[in-house]
Formats: C-alpha cells, sequence, structure tokens
C-alpha cells in the first residue's frame, strides 16, 4: 500500500511539472487574493486552496540580562499545501519568499515572520506566527465597446463613423488578438480585421471604421459585430462577441428652396435687380411648379414680365430669374417686399412654398405740395392771398421748380405764381400772391405743380401736385316786404278799427286851423285814410319828429 501511495503522488508531481514546463513561471502575473496571520496547526483557505502551517523554527535560550534570543534567529515556516481537499506538497518559506502550486495557478507568499530577536522565539514565551498571502493567477478579459450613432439616414454622400474600442480589463495580459468586425454595411475608410501582439492589463485600443449608408426605401436594421479572441501566458484562449444595431432610414424628401434677393438700399435715380431663385431638393422632377411675383408700392417695372412662371424643374437642380425695378417715391424707413409665392406637388401632396421678405431703403427726396386760401368766402370783388407750400418729406434735397395757374375770371393783383429752391431734407419753401375776380359764382383754382429732381439736380424730374382750391362769393340779401293786414269796418259805425296789435292811432283835426280836404267818396273816406296811414308807416308806434314820412303823415292828419 505505501508503495502505491508514493507512485499517486510521483504521476501528480509529473503531471504539475509538466503542466509547469509549458510556460514560463516568472511571466505569471497574478489577481487579488486572500490574507491573514496564522499559528501553528491553522489554516487559510482560497478558492480550493488550502495552506497549513505546521512549523516554525524551535524555541531557543534567552539572554541572561534582556528578554530576547542569545542569537537572531533565521525565522521560516513549514506549510503543507493542498488543493480541493488532496494533499499536494510540503514546503518552507522564510520572511518574503513564494511558493507557485505546481499547476500555476495559485501563489503563497510568507509576507512577515516575528524578528530574529523577537522575544516569540524563546522558550519562556515562545508564541511564532505567520502572515501568510494567497493569490490566484491573474487572468485577461477582453471587453468591446461599439460607439456610434444609433439612426442614420440614407443618402448620397452620407457617411456612418463608428469606433471600436477593445480594453483589457482583467488582471493579465491578453496576447495574440485578432479582432474581427462584421456587418453588411459598405467600408469607405479603416478595416474590419485587426490583429494584435499584446494588450496590457488597463489598457485598451481604438479603431474607427467609416461606413457608408446604403440606399434603402424603408426603415432597415444593419447588425455591427465585433469578435475578439486571444491567449494569455499558459495559451488559454479568451473570447469576447459585441453587437450593435442602426436603423437607417430613407432620405426625407426636402422641402424646396425659394429664395428672393436684392441690394439692402439705393437712391431714387438707381435701378434696383431683383433675383428670384428656387432649389429642387427632392430626388425626382418637380413639374407644373406655379411661382408668382408681385410688386410694391413704390415701384414700377422696367421690363414687360407679368412676374407669373409655370416651369418643371429636375431632380436637385436649380430656377433663376431675374428683373429691374425703379423706384417712384422714396421710403427712409424700408419698403418690406412681398414674399414669392411657389406652388407645387411633392409625392402627390399640395404644397405652398413663401420666400423671404428682403427689405430696401430707397433715399430720395418726396416733395409735397399744398395750396391755401386766407379766406374761404369773399364778397364779389374782393382781394385773396393763395400761399403754395412745398414740403421735402425725404431724405435727401433736391432742386424744386413750384408752378401755379390761375383762370382767366381772375385777376393777379400782386405776387407770382412760380418759385424755384433748392429745398433740402425735412425743409419747406412758400410763397404767396394776390388775386381778385368780379365772377359771381366761385372762384376755381386749379393745381399747382412741382417738378424736382430723384437725387439734387441728378436723375428724372418727378411731377406731383397740389390739391384744388375754390373760394365761394358771398351771395346779396334783398330784404323781404313786410306783409299788409287786413282792415275790417264795422257795419253803421264811423269809428275805425284796430287790426294790428299796435294802438291805434287817432288822427284829430284842431278847430283853428282850417284845412283844405281833398274831396273823397263818402263810402270809402274813413276805411281809405285807415289804409293809407298803415302804408306808410303813420300807425307804426314811431315818433313822428324822427319819421322820415313824418311829413306825410302831418299832412294826412291836417286832411283829416
Amino acid at each position: 500500500m505505501q508503495g502505491i501511495k508514493w507512485a499517486v503522488i510521483f504521476v501528480v508531481l509529473l503531471y504539475f511539472v509538466n503542466i509547469a514546463a509549458a510556460f514560463d513561471v516568472s511571466k505569471l502575473q497574478w489577481d487579488i487574493g486572500k490574507s491573514g496571520t496564522l499559528k501553528r496547526n491553522e489554516v487559510i483557505s482560497h478558492l480550493g486552496y488550502s495552506v497549513e502551517v505546521v512549523g516554525f523554527n524551535a524555541p531557543v535560550e534567552s539572554d541572561r540580562y534582556k528578554q530576547i534570543p542569545i542569537e537572531p534567529v533565521e525565522a521560516f515556516v513549514g506549510l503543507n499545501l493542498s488543493k480541493n481537499g488532496s494533499f499536494i506538497t510540503e514546503i518552507s518559506l522564510g520572511q518574503g519568499e513564494s511558493y507557485v502550486f505546481p499547476d500555476g495557478e495559485f501563489k503563497v507568499t510568507a509576507v512577515e515572520l516575528p524578528q530574529g530577536l523577537s522575544k516569540d522565539w524563546l522558550f519562556e514565551s515562545y508564541s511564532p506566527w505567520i502572515r501568510l498571502e494567497l493569490n490566484p493567477r491573474g487572468t485577461p478579459k477582453p471587453e468591446i465597446v461599439i460607439d456610434s450613432e444609433d439612426e442614420a439616414v440614407s443618402a448620397p454622400n452620407t457617411e456612418l463613423v463608428v469606433k471600436v474600442t477593445l480594453k483589457n480589463t482583467g488582471s493579465a495580459d491578453l496576447t495574440n488578438i485578432n479582432m474581427d468586425i462584421g456587418t453588411q454595411l459598405p467600408v469607405l475608410n479603416g478595416n474590419l480585421k485587426y490583429y494584435y501582439e499584446t494588450l496590457k492589463n488597463g489598457r485598451e485600443i481604438t479603431e474607427t471604421i467609416t461606413f457608408s449608408t446604403p440606399v434603402v426605401m424603408d426603415l432597415k436594421k444593419f447588425d455591427i459585430s465585433v469578435n475578439v479572441n486571444g491567449t494569455d501566458i499558459k495559451g488559454i484562449e479568451y473570447k469576447s462577441i459585441t453587437l450593435k444595431t442602426i436603423l437607417i432610414a430613407p432620405q426625407a424628401q426636402k422641402a424646396p428652396l425659394l429664395k428672393k434677393t436684392m441690394v439692402s438700399k439705393m437712391y431714387m435715380k438707381d435701378q434696383i435687380l431683383v433675383s428670384l431663385y428656387f432649389k429642387n431638393n427632392a430626388n425626382y422632377e418637380l413639374k407644373n411648379v406655379s411661382i408668382v411675383d408681385t410688386i410694391p408700392k413704390g415701384f414700377r417695372q422696367l421690363s414687360n414680365n407679368s412676374l407669373r412662371w409655370i416651369v418643371n424643374i429636375p431632380p436637385n437642380a436649380e430656377w433663376s430669374f431675374r428683373y429691374l425695378l425703379k423706384p417712384t417715391e422714396s421710403n427712409s424707413k424700408g419698403v418690406l417686399f412681398p414674399p414669392t409665392i411657389a406652388e407645387l406637388k411633392l409625392l402627390n401632396e399640395y404644397y405652398m412654398i413663401q420666400s423671404n421678405r428682403p427689405e430696401v431703403v430707397i433715399y430720395g427726396p418726396r416733395i409735397d405740395l399744398s395750396k391755401h386760401a386766407d379766406v374761404s368766402e369773399i364778397n364779389r370783388g374782393d382781394a385773396v392771398t393763395v400761399t403754395v407750400v412745398a414740403l421735402n418729406s425725404g431724405s435727401t434735397p433736391s432742386m424744386v421748380t413750384v408752378n401755379d395757374s390761375i383762370p382767366s375770371n381772375v385777376e393777379l393783383i400782386s405776387g407770382t405764381t412760380e418759385h424755384e429752391e433748392y429745398l433740402e431734407a425735412n425743409k419747406d419753401m412758400r410763397f404767396s400772391y394776390t388775386i381778385r375776380s368780379n365772377s359771381d359764382g366761385p372762384i376755381k383754382l386749379p393745381r399747382a405743380t412741382a417738378r424736382f429732381y430723384e437725387l439734387g439736380s441728378e436723375g428724372t424730374k418727378i411731377n406731383t401736385t397740389s390739391q384744388e382750391l375754390v373760394i365761394k362769393i358771398k351771395s346779396v340779401q334783398i330784404p323781404e316786404p313786410t306783409p299788409v293786414p287786413t282792415v275790417k269796418t264795422p257795419v253803421n259805425s264811423t269809428e275805425k278799427v284796430n287790426t294790428s296789435q299796435e294802438p291805434a292811432v287817432k288822427i284829430i283835426q284842431k278847430p283853428n286851423k282850417k284845412s283844405i280836404k281833398a274831396p273823397v267818396p263818402e263810402p270809402f273816406s274813413a276805411d281809405a285814410n285807415a289804409v293809407l296811414n298803415l302804408l306808410i308807416g303813420c300807425n307804426s308806434g314811431i315818433d313822428p319828429e324822427i319819421n322820415l314820412t313824418s311829413g306825410i303823415c302831418r299832412s294826412v292828419s291836417k286832411s283829416n
């Protein structure tokens, strides 16, 4: 039986020797393990490996005068090594020495023993100890990270950049590494296969590959797989596989671009060039595209174009047109142009697209002409003063000539109907003249006219007019006649009847004076006198001394 036991031990040792011969023990790397302080017959275990403390140096005598050994002790520890409960070997280690198990997977290290002069070695205080550290063999651990967009768009000349990073997060170096990248995406730059001799633990390598996005009609998935394999110092293989899925979407149909451009400022004497630009961003032809442009107030077109077009535009092609405008009035605050409008169909859907709205400032004069009279109504033959005012409300000066006129039935008394002056911006000029008319009807004065240049004394002349002016003639007032009251005479009575609200005027005959009485028919004498008195105002209540008809009244009175 004893022979069989030794035979088995020999076979085990031979197996470990053969394994050790396959790699260099000195190049093994170790991972973090377990440590502990032990005394005789104590055991420490880790990952199936066990170490038992079986002996130390023998005790020694102490110095007669000190609690230290007579001579320093060269400390060591005796250890029994086992794996999964099976005894492997017995070893002795001094402080700092290590032992690697025959399979190369485990290492034990005597980290610390009592010092050579420690009292732990004395007979009277013998208590040796050992602090052991157990370390498993370090192994590499490859990890792969794929960095890219999760979605991409299928379009011409569109690139998809993918970064593949290989990391060794293990506790030993990885050697003889092959990295293969698999995908159906077309490669523009980079490779799909890489080889590395060594990747040390804690290090990483990054490769950048540029792919071209394929043309697709519907949303489609594309996979990028990265397969890495390598070995450690013992030739053991390690693998890692990572997969990333990228969605490739068909290219969105971009809306066409419609743009209007021109200068931002100009003078009235200049011409402005308007440029229209249409870009078909679709990958198919746009047919029967209707493009309409309009001109704002204050401009006139220098060509006879209708500014309406029906055009067909090929895929990704352009259409453009230019035309000239001439400003007809200044505007220092700026003129905002209306947008150009295009109507079209995209994928059988109706669209209306508007361009931008450019703004342009027009520098130039602006003459506002007005005409006023000092009165609005006169008597026939009266004099009237007319004033003409020209105001430059524009932004530049100009030479201004004002001409006014009067009709043939009006006489110019003084002043002039013409005036010329170099008129600056925000200034006015005025002149006056006096007229007279013997016309019975109203005086109608025509519009005054002003002519000025587009800029200073340059450019085309511009005409502007004032309003017409009407002066009324007062009418002659004719007083209405006083109505004659009806006089009633009572029957069989000689007394006069007062038919008015005023007190009756009695005509008294003085007896001392004789008067020649005109013969009057008897039946009408009383009524006729009453009517006569009323007509000439003798019964109006006015003092006869101041009345113009008092002499007549006295004559009538005497006649009575």
